[in-house]
């Protein structure tokens, strides 16, 4: 069966123009931030946090007002019988509760410290959603790099192919080299449609979660070493326990009330109705049955807290330091798989020209076809994981793309 064998010009053109193609479709892709914003946005837990922020408002109103809570209004009436009978006394009296001494300053550090939490949190949640969507890109990218070359195996299996069934045809090969040269374009092909389900898979993957039809570009600068938004985050969480165990301790009892009231007595018997003005002040006591399982529970809230606080700076710090050790490894892997690919590109070369004038069997030059897209492989998995190294510090540095 004859296959098709593209002229050396035609062939270089179209090698132009999917270069061309390929150059366009990298300008025009996304960011990495672009992702992860639009991933963000998609969030389910984006939406929860920042719906905190309406009940910190609120929370920051309450503390705003003289009030301790909301005002209290009571009714009471009474009526005499038998002897008394024709006696009234109506009963109106409205109270409010005050703050308690440090409570109010105490609740709005309160609100304050869980807002700058809040804040924290959104910060420390944007780049765990950036440390998936680095992964989610990388991963397309290693997908990517094998189908094209894939392809590109499948197209020079398939010229040894048609050259194979030509030289047969002349006489110059056996039919095994046909029937050789036939089985390894099905192993290409075959490995190309593996590889076009990976990359489907990792499209699908990317489309979830950030929305986005195209991959963002995995181009990234090394970012600073700074404060990272984990840690951050831990403090943050550490101080707003502090302030509620603040605030547990201020609040030792129930809030006074003060309440002013009127009084409207009707003795009976004729008497005249007689009016009074009544102010009143509800002092609650407090004592451990109300106050110890509160405060201890705060304290262990906070002692939970600044755990947590001691495990992610350790974390980070390892983190960084494993995604340095990386880098250097990735830099130097990648320089090997350089120099593999130039030797094995350059042995396969000869040895297809060899096979050309007849100096070479097929089977030597099917192994040095296979061995320079192995190294060709190796070049292009080792590019996109020294750029993943390279983003992988970037995360660990708490540096958003």
């Amino acid at each position: 069966m004859p296959f098709p064998f593209p002229r050396p010009r035609l062939a270089a053109l179209f090698a132009s123009l999917a270069l061309a193609c390929a150059a366009h479709a990298q300008s025009a892709r996304p960011t990495l931030r672009e992702a992860v914003d639009a991933a963000w946005s998609l969030s389910p837990q984006a939406r929860a946090l920042v719906s905190r922020q309406a009940e910190l408002d609120a929370r920051a109103r309450a503390v705003g007002s003289f009030l301790a809570a909301a005002p209290t209004v009571s009714l009471a009436h009474k009526a005499g019988r038998g002897n008394a009978s024709g006696a009234q006394e109506t009963e109106a009296e409205i109270s409010a509760p005050l703050w308690q001494p440090r409570l109010r300053s105490a609740t709005a550090s309160q609100v304050e410290a869980d807002r700058a939490a809040l804040s924290a949190q959104i910060a420390a949640a944007k780049l765990k959603l950036a440390a998936e969507a680095r992964e989610l890109a990388t991963a397309a990218a290693v997908a990517e790099a094998q189908l094209e070359l894939a392809s590109r195996k499948v197209s020079e299996a398939n010229a040894v192919a048609a050259d194979t069934e030509r030289r047969v045809k002349a006489g110059e090969s056996a039919r095994v080299d046909s029937l050789r040269a036939q089985s390894a374009l099905s192993e290409a092909q075959s490995a190309r449609a593996a590889a076009e389900g990976a990359l489907a898979r990792a499209l699908a993957n990317w489309r979830a979660l950030t929305g986005m039809p195209q991959l963002a570009s995995l181009d990234e600068a090394p970012g600073p070493e700074g404060a990272h938004p984990i840690v951050q985050a831990a403090e943050a969480q550490a101080r707003a326990a502090r302030s509620k165990l603040e605030v547990t301790e201020a609040d030792r009892r129930d809030p006074m009330e003060i309440g002013l009231g009127v009084v409207r007595e009707r003795p009976g018997g004729g008497a005249a109705t007689e009016n009074a003005v009544r102010l009143s002040l509800r002092v609650p006591l407090g004592g451990d049955i109300r106050n110890g399982a509160r405060i201890a529970a705060a304290r262990a809230e906070l002692d939970t807290a600044e755990a947590e606080l001691d495990a992610a700076r350790r974390l980070a710090g390892a983190e960084r330091e494993a995604a340095v050790a990386e880098l250097d490894a990735a830099r130097r892997s990648e320089r090997l798989a350089a120099d593999r690919e130039r030797f094995a590109r350059e042995a396969q070369e000869l040895i297809a020209k060899s096979h050309r004038l007849g100096e070479t069997d097929l089977p030597t030059r099917l192994r040095a076809d296979a061995e320079r897209f192995e190294a060709e492989l190796a070049r292009a998995r080792a590019s996109i994981e020294a750029r993943r190294a390279l983003s992988k510090l970037n995360q660990a540095n708490g540096a958003m793309p």
